[in-house]
């Protein structure tokens, strides 16, 4: 029954969170987003210290349930190690794990570079996002991102161009697939080769030596409440708990289970003929492991206590006015500051807390937000405005954020936030170069910041106000020039750099 009641809940919890990604109205950020924010590592570089308290109060009351129930990545692995018992011979199929003990040197080692990582990162030295490289959560929404999301919202989107004329739930609320990164994909890709992999050949070898919510939440479960306990009256040594242990944790020789590694997955309660294995207060048996030196004890500390101190409009359909002549993909202006979502406050705030889990990028309903490419500030999200633009009224990036690294915002802030500056390349705009009348720009322009001002040669010139520009990209995807391939140029016209600070606009 308990193995049950854990399987149960962790096909919701899991599909719960593979829906906030594909999520293609909002409904499930808004009934369930909690879900994203309840991640470890996410809570607590959010500093909600709530949710950080009450998952440590659960281990400490059940052990690490956490890993079996709420982590998506926990739920993937015991994913693929059923599949495995359910493939090839059965004798290489059942049976196939034995006791090992801890491997002190790769866990903590792990954990060593996933804390310094994330203090640097919270000092502003590099960006967070190569610590969020060894957070589970955060690599379960890479893969979800960059390798599910995309093919999942074209087919969704294909669907609802096919539904009846009224069906305007789908027809009105489709977000655009997200943009691709192929260095992000390729993070994505080798997270889940190796995580697949060790699930595979090792169960929850990835758990114990790699993840370090695995090896924080491991030291707490150390003092459990309720624990897997065996029974040695009852126990006929038959040893089928330890050779069908996951986890590795379990010595049938000594008739003792390594509390730290232990998922509480109820697997060996099942396998139990003689039920010698219950989930109880009782222990008839001292554990060695529970009472011996942790060699790893004092790095834990010592390190939690630093991270601690340091962490103290919708989109037109085209992109032209008349279809002057055959499209091409815009491109984005190079060697500029890149703007990041109103909430994030600034570029370094951003850099110091997202862990680029991917979940803004994969909500954001018209596809603006991507992965950057470059070292600084890898995987996490910035703006680009060639394939939609931010609009004002949408705050759907900070109310899933779970890192803090977007913080919430409502509309009416979010209005008056400056994000960046649009400029004007007058050499390639076809009003200013060309006497083209155009003003795409200027009419798009939600702030009511372009004006199109008379030249001596009488044409016309966007002229940007800049105390009035929020920085939304809609001047910029707008554009005509870039997407027509008869004006020569693959960039747009005008375009939004991002600022270091973002401030408020003062009418």
């Amino acid at each position: 029954m308990l193995k049950a009641v854990r399987i149960i809940l962790a096909l919701l919890s899991f599909a719960a969170v593979c829906l906030l990604f594909v999520d293609v109205n909002g409904y499930a950020a808004a009934h369930w987003g909690w879900m994203a924010k309840i991640q470890l590592i996410p809570a607590l570089l959010a500093l909600n210290l709530g949710v950080v308290a009450v998952l440590a109060l659960c281990t400490l009351l059940f052990g690490r349930v956490y890993c079996s129930i709420v982590c998506p990545l926990g739920v993937y692995q015991d994913f693929i190690n059923s599949l495995r018992g359910r493939i090839g011979k059965k004798k290489k199929r059942k049976n196939r794990f034995r006791f090992k003990p801890e491997n002190t040197k790769l866990r903590y080692g792990f954990f060593s570079v996933f804390v310094v990582l994330l203090v640097l990162g919270l000092l502003g030295v590099v960006a967070n996002s190569f610590a969020g490289m060894l957070d589970p959560y955060s690599s379960f929404g890479r893969i979800m991102g960059q390798l599910i999301v995309p093919g999942a919202r074209a087919g969704i989107g294909t669907v609802a161009q096919n539904v009846a004329a009224d069906g305007y739930f789908f027809l009105d609320s489709v977000p655009l697939p997200s943009p691709l990164s192929f260095a992000v994909m390729a993070v994505a890709v080798v997270s889940l080769l190796v995580v697949t992999v060790m699930a595979w050949r090792g169960g929850r070898d990835y758990c114990n030596t790699v993840c370090p919510v695995g090896s924080v939440l491991g030291f707490i479960s150390r003092y459990a409440l309720l624990r897997i306990n065996i029974d040695t009256d009852k126990c006929n040594g038959c040893g089928k708990c330890g050779r069908n242990c996951k986890a590795s944790c379990i010595d049938t020789k000594n008739h003792e289970i390594d509390l730290s590694r232990c998922v509480v997955c109820m697997d060996c309660i099942g396998n139990c003929s003689q039920s010698a294995i219950s989930f109880s207060r009782v222990k008839k048996v001292p554990s060695r492991y529970e009472n011996a030196p942790d060699k790893g004890r004092r790095l834990f500390l010592a390190a939690s206590a630093f991270v601690a101190g340091s962490a103290a409009m919708k989109a037109a359909d085209k992109t032209t006015d008349g279809g002057l002549e055959p499209l091409q993909k815009k491109h984005s202006h190079s060697g500029i500051l890149r703007a990041v979502p109103a909430g994030s406050a600034s570029l370094e705030h951003l850099s110091s807390v997202c862990t680029a889990c991917q979940l803004c990028v994969s909500a954001c309903p018209n596809g603006v937000l991507k992965p950057t490419a470059g070292f600084d500030g890898f995987m996490q999200p910035h703006m680009v405005f060639t394939q939609g633009y931010c609009r004002p009224d949408c705050t759907v990036c900070s109310d899933v954020c779970p890192a803090g690294a977007i913080k919430p915002i409502s509309v009416e802030e979010k209005a008056v936030t400056k994000i960046g500056t649009a400029h004007v390349d007058a050499s390639i705009c076809i009003s200013a170069s060309q006497g083209v009348d155009c003003g795409s720009c200027s009419r798009h322009c939600p702030a009511g910041a372009i004006t199109m001002v008379g030249l001596p040669d009488g044409n016309l010139r966007p002229v940007v106000d800049e105390g009035a520009c929020i920085g939304c990209g809609s001047c910029e995807y707008h554009c005509p020039v870039g997407n027509v391939v008869g004006l020569g140029s693959k960039t747009a016209a005008i375009y939004v750099e991002g600022i270091e600070q973002h401030r408020k606009i003062v009418h």
